[in-house]
């Protein structure tokens, strides 16, 4: 089976991660929270002098709105493997059970959950088998499997909060991933945030951010999403986020990251182009 990203609306998404060097993501933003189940290898992130590490067996967390530094570390085969579900906001108030009236608890920024109960791993993998058949599966059942995973979290004291943008450039970054091949014009986005143009550049001016490096990390964050979690050909994915000329997205990409897109598979991955279908959800790691 082609691996693909797996998004169901008002749902959630799953991917299967694969990675074939060990590599460093620098200052990598996390729009929504992410589950990542490590398979081969280990996940190390870095954020403000802390560093949490989740190896073969264990569920590292990261919560919404938060700038890390990645590295996928390797097996002892060369490769690093993890399964991901991301939870779509609009279940996080659902997680609460009837008896609950305190505040949901809250962890700090990210977390590396070790010794998981059985029924938990279990339940991860369900979860992440029915949003990869969700043609097989009724909504409803796919929206139930998400939410035993959110109170599975709360056993931990775990929860969810869907925050609204806290500045600008989280509310630009947002409109731009929702379609990341689009040109998008100050025009264009200022028209879907409802203000002026005049205003759209000044206020994120103010913030230290300009929209045309904002359009090229969004790009960069989708096509780092797609080399980690397709099979897609590299030239698909630079149509994709935007480039018509590949060598040209290799370029951004290196700058961005400091390695060629290849790197992140070790070798070179086929899939015809009719299967490629757009996705809408920004699953992961987009450069602050």
């Amino acid at each position: 089976m082609e691996r693909t990203i797996n998004l169901c609306p008002g749902i959630g998404a799953s991917a299967h991660i694969i990675q074939h060097t060990e590599l460093l993501f620098p200052s990598v933003y996390f729009e929504q929270p992410h589950l990542y189940l490590v398979q081969q290898g280990h996940k190390r992130v870095r954020w403000q002098q802390h560093e949490v590490v989740a190896y073969a067996g264990e569920l590292l967390i990261i919560d919404g709105g938060q700038t890390v530094d990645i590295i996928n570390g390797l097996s002892d085969e060369g490769v690093f493997s993890c399964q991901l579900l991301v939870c779509d906001p609009l279940l996080f108030h659902l997680q609460q059970t009837p008896d609950e009236t305190a505040p949901p608890a809250r962890f700090d920024a990210v977390l590396a959950l070790r010794n998981l109960p059985c029924a938990l791993m279990h339940s991860f993998e369900t979860t992440s088998l029915a949003l990869a058949l969700k043609q097989r599966f009724p909504p409803i059942i796919i929206r139930h499997k998400m939410l035993e995973i959110l109170l599975w979290l709360k056993q931990f004291n775990i929860s969810f909060i869907h925050n609204e943008a806290r500045d600008l450039t989280q509310r630009v970054r947002r409109c731009l991933a929702t379609d990341p091949h689009n040109i998008w014009t100050a025009a264009k986005v200022a028209e879907s945030l409802s203000m002026s143009e005049v205003v759209l550049r000044r206020k994120l001016s103010l913030e230290n951010t300009a929209l045309r490096n904002l359009m090229i990390d969004v790009r960069m964050s989708s096509a780092l999403t797609l080399l980690q979690s397709t099979d897609w050909p590299i030239s698909a994915i630079s149509q994709h986020v935007g480039y018509e000329s590949s060598s040209r997205f290799a370029e951004r990409f290196r700058k961005r990251f400091g390695f060629a897109p290849t790197a992140i598979r070790g070798h070179q991955r086929i899939m015809e182009p009719g299967a490629i279908q757009p996705y809408r959800l920004s699953l992961m790691e987009a450069p602050e």
